[in-house]
């Protein structure tokens, strides 16, 4: 017969709260396994001559959290040798020994049976229901909590925060959200519910694992600081039948301008290494993805969910050294296996067949640019710098026909060559060639301002007189 240990939530520890079904439960386990005996519920135990074993000592021969779950799943299936274990945690829908302890099970053919009751949660949400209205509401411990993701467009119970430094760590996630005057419930399962601003989270007189903090949901519009769910809710109103009218009738084609000019200032506050500035520039090409996602969903063409699916599934698939089994020691190999799975997602067998999946539809330079990275999975394309250069120089001795015209094709070669010369030096010649130009905008600008000073206009120069003057301006003279 397969054996069966049964898990039962104690919650704070008042017997008078527990289901009878639960003392039950402790009256006959055999044997009794609590995952702490500081617990006020141990006063009962003894009170009723119920023996119990506990699983503290394993608090202190662990690192982490996550071999603490493990030990004490491990150390449940070793005592429980009597004819009715029972495992006994504040609460088990919450408590991740148990998720460990239903793995275990699972791998060693033993039932493990969650007993309805009252829990831990069940105490801490009704004392603080006053605090917030029927909702979505999300409840972890505190260290569970600062591993996922926090939402404060929901309800949030805190469980287990034990100690002052775990409340801070909490207090500096949730602040990246909220404000810190931002009113939290604060309660001790000894004590009553009373509410703090959540600067004070980590400033309480004592902290144990029957201390618990519930967050109640807020709308965006009483917010200084937002989230993602935010923003999708933002752009819902502007193009909202009663929103914004200019909002309303952007399509994806009246858009495309300002999606090149808004990747482009992320790069050029990149260029400018103000990080500041870049992440204001983000918000604002994140804003055009999302714009570019809620036309999607008013046409039912795609949502954003879409796009956040196919990039994920994207990049799961393209990183099978990180998310599967495949070995990359060097970034060149990763390259390699990035287009080798391109070509299979898209059914071209040859890096010919690849080259057509570059759309023409690209700027020139960077239809050059995706061209050289395709053909670069050929190792005989792969040439040193030296030797393209060499390239460039001998058609650059074909510029000019016999007749003084421009050979449109040695042109046309010696701008795809620099574009490749710039991919084999690891350089954009996008940036590089956009860099250029606004050098050489400022360069000439500031001549010209110091030729007015000298009574002077750029007209007046002859070419020879522009380079020099460009040099000294260039050479900061």
């Amino acid at each position: 017969m397969k054996k069966e240990i049964r898990v039962v939530s104690i919650g704070p520890g008042d017997p008078d709260l527990l289901t009878g079904t639960t003392l039950k439960e402790l009256s006959c386990a055999d044997p009794l396994i609590l995952r702490t005996d500081h617990h006020p519920i141990t006063a009962w135990l003894g009170k009723n001559g119920i023996p119990f074993q506990s699983l503290d000592a394993l608090y202190e021969q662990t690192d982490d959290f996550d071999a603490l779950y493990d030990r004490m799943a491990e150390a449940v299936t070793e005592k429980a040798t009597g004819n009715h274990p029972v495992y006994a945690v504040p609460d088990c829908a919450t408590d991740r020994s148990v998720d460990r302890l239903i793995l275990r099970g699972a791998e060693g053919g033993m039932s493990i049976t969650c007993v309805p009751g009252f829990s831990y949660a069940d105490y801490f949400l009704a004392r603080c229901r006053s605090a917030y209205s029927a909702g979505s509401i999300r409840i972890c411990s505190a260290w569970d909590f600062l591993s996922g993701a926090y939402d404060p467009a929901d309800h949030q119970l805190i469980t287990e925060i034990d100690t002052g430094i775990l409340a801070g760590d909490l207090k500096t996630a949730l602040g990246d959200v909220l404000d810190d005057e931002t009113e939290i419930s604060w309660m001790e399962a000894d004590g009553g519910e009373k509410r703090i601003p959540l600067y004070m989270l980590d400033r309480q007189k004592a902290y144990s694992h029957l201390c618990a903090a519930f967050i109640p949901a807020s709308d965006f519009a009483k917010r200084t600081r937002y989230t993602l769910r935010d923003l999708l809710a933002i752009m819902d109103r502007l193009r909202a039948p009663d929103g914004c009218p200019w909002d309303r009738i952007q399509t994806h084609e009246t858009l495309r301008p300002y999606m090149v000019e808004e990747a482009w200032e992320c790069v050029a506050a990149i260029d400018e290494k103000d990080t500041d500035h870049l992440a204001d520039e983000l918000g604002d090409l994140l804003f055009q993805i999302v714009f570019h996602a809620s036309i999607g969903k008013a046409f039912d063409e795609f949502t954003m969910t879409d796009v956040i699916t196919n990039i994920c599934r994207k990049m799961l698939k393209r990183h099978p050294h990180v998310f599967g089994t495949a070995h990359m020691e060097t970034s060149t190999e990763v390259a390699d296996s990035w287009e080798t799975i391109k070509r299979r997602e898209t059914g071209s067998r040859t890096v010919g067949e690849s080259l057509a999946d570059v759309s023409p539809a690209l700027p020139a330079l960077k239809y050059a640019i995706k061209m050289n990275k395709k053909v670069q999975q050929l190792p005989v394309w792969r040439r040193n710098p030296a030797e393209i250069l060499r390239d460039i120089q001998e058609e650059a001795g074909r510029l000019l026909t016999d007749d003084g015209r421009m050979n449109e094709e040695a042109m046309g070669r010696i701008l795809f060559l620099c574009s490749h010369l710039c991919h084999r030096c690891e350089a954009d010649s996008e940036i590089v060639l956009h860099e250029f130009v606004d050098r050489f905008k400022k360069r000439f600008t500031r001549m010209e301002e110091a030729l007015k000073k000298q009574g002077k206009t750029v007209e007046s120069l002859t070419f020879p007189e522009l380079c020099v003057y460009l040099s000294r301006v260039e050479d900061g003279n």
